[in-house]
């Protein structure tokens, strides 16, 4: 079936960024990247046996100088597609790549779609589907763990899990099936608790990979911090003093800061992005009630939000009415206290007994800063037993359907529905791993996964 959706055509597109650097990289791949590339370059390479390099002259059809280039061949199927590739390093002047990639195009190469050498190397069997998706999560990664996640999925090591799920299944399966051929004999070949057993394990497995997902996306995608607060309580100080440099305007009038401000750094190599946003205040004016609004919405969106107050004050109706939107989002909040440099105001002592939790900071001063950058950390850090975990949603969408499968099973087994409905379950449980890496798929899925992914990969 793959074989079917394989395009004979030769694509070309540029593999690198076409921004700054010093050198470009064009990447040609299908039947006629050897001959198309030979045709116009000084060094004969038609009967290279690939993994070379070669340096010379690319030239047009007018015999016109282009740039002076290293071209690397390689011989299918010992290339990222499994096709011939040809790949041509050029000097990094935008003019010079639109001249080669024109030229290409008017031998009869076409323009590659996002994703689509990646989509190549999946259907020649170079990578399975889970692989494939590995490579857009590599170059996406916004951490450190992420990364090594990436390409621990490149290398397989997903996958090998899964082949051996998949295996325990198709066993158990094989043997329910002879216990079924041999039902009239009453022969057992395997019982119920051997395969209740398996199943328990099956789905624990599972269950640790799904548990991994909340972390892993935001590993994957970088963690968003929203900053709140009533208006003047040091919101925008606390932003400049995170990101230790003066990033949003700072003043002693309440409400200044009436939009979203954002701003990221690092954070022991993962990404994280500050939100600053309009104080929660009620007000006729309507561009702070805009802002308000858009704040409330952050709040659902948000992966951690710092909650701010202002420990030298004595707590009004705003900081109450915050302190039950902390609890209502209590598994992501940090509550803060800023301006402790003022000293404390002893009439919010009972705030201060009930959360003991609080950090107080002066953020004018930048103290404890580090403790907040702690906190944040604490909440982001996987934990998890698995080495890999879970961050694409394809895949965390099949691996719900198999845990579903398994209970559905499990339910067969206890309610003695037969050892039918039982099979009946494990052959879906096969399908939908035969789904997740790619050995049974479609076009309309394979388009759907390859678009996301970035031209030229």
């Amino acid at each position: 079936m793959k074989g079917d959706l394989l395009s004979n055509d030769t694509i070309i597109a540029p593999i690198t960024s076409l921004n700054g650097g010093s050198v470009h990289l064009i990447r040609i791949s299908g039947e006629n990247a050897i001959p198309f590339t030979n045709r116009f370059f000084s060094k004969d390479i038609l009967k290279s046996s690939g993994n070379r390099f070669f340096y010379g002259q690319l030239v047009n059809e007018q015999n016109k100088h282009i740039d002076n280039v290293v071209v690397f061949v390689y011989r299918k199927p010992h290339s990222y597609t499994g096709e011939d590739v040809v790949e041509i390093s050029c000097h990094a002047n935008i003019i010079i790549t639109e001249k080669i990639l024109e030229l290409f195009l008017r031998q009869g190469c076409r323009y590659a779609e996002p994703g689509e050498f990646t989509k190549r190397a999946f259907l020649n069997g170079r990578m399975d589907l889970v692989q494939a998706e590995s490579v857009a999560a590599l170059i996406a990664a916004k951490s450190d763990q992420a990364l090594e996640n990436a390409l621990n999925q490149l290398d397989g090591k997903f996958s090998e899990e899964l082949k051996k799920i998949r295996k325990n299944i198709i066993d158990s399966l094989s043997l329910l099936e002879l216990n079924l051929d041999f039902a009239e004999e009453d022969i057992e070949i395997i019982n119920d608790r051997e395969i209740l057993k398996l199943l328990n394990q099956t789905e624990r497995k599972i269950s640790e990979f799904l548990k991994s997902y909340n972390q892993g996306k935001l590993l994957q995608n970088g963690v968003k911090v929203l900053i709140t607060g009533k208006p003047n309580v040091g919101k925008s100080s606390l932003m400049n003093a995170l990101l230790e440099k003066d990033r949003v305007l700072v003043s002693e009038i309440p409400g200044t800061t009436r939009d979203v401000i954002h701003d990221e750094i690092f954070l022991d190599n993962i990404l994280v992005k500050f939100l600053d946003t309009a104080g929660i205040r009620y007000s006729g004016d309507h561009l702070e009630q805009e802002g308000v609004k858009r704040a409330k919405k952050l709040y659902r969106e948000a992966d951690i939000i710092l909650m701010v107050f202002d420990l030298s004050q004595p707590f009004s109706e705003e900081d109450f009415d915050l302190l039950k939107l902390a609890k209502k989002y209590a598994q992501k909040t940090i509550l803060v206290g800023n301006k402790i440099d003022l000293g404390k105001n002893l009439t919010n002592k009972k705030f201060f007994e009930e959360n003991e939790q609080l950090i107080e900071i002066s953020a004018k001063k930048k103290k404890n800063i580090a403790q907040i950058k702690k906190a944040i950390k604490d909440k982001i850090h996987y934990s998890g037993t698995n080495e890999l975990f879970l961050n694409n949603e394809r895949q965390y969408k099949k691996l719900k359907e198999i845990r579903k499968a398994i209970g559905s099973a499990r339910k067969a087994l206890k309610n003695n529905l037969g050892h039918e409905f039982v099979s009946m379950e494990l052959r879906q449980i096969i399908d939908i791993l035969a789904e997740l890496t790619g050995e049974v798929t479609n076009e309309d899925i394979l388009n759907n996964i390859f678009s996301q992914f970035c031209i030229g990969k």
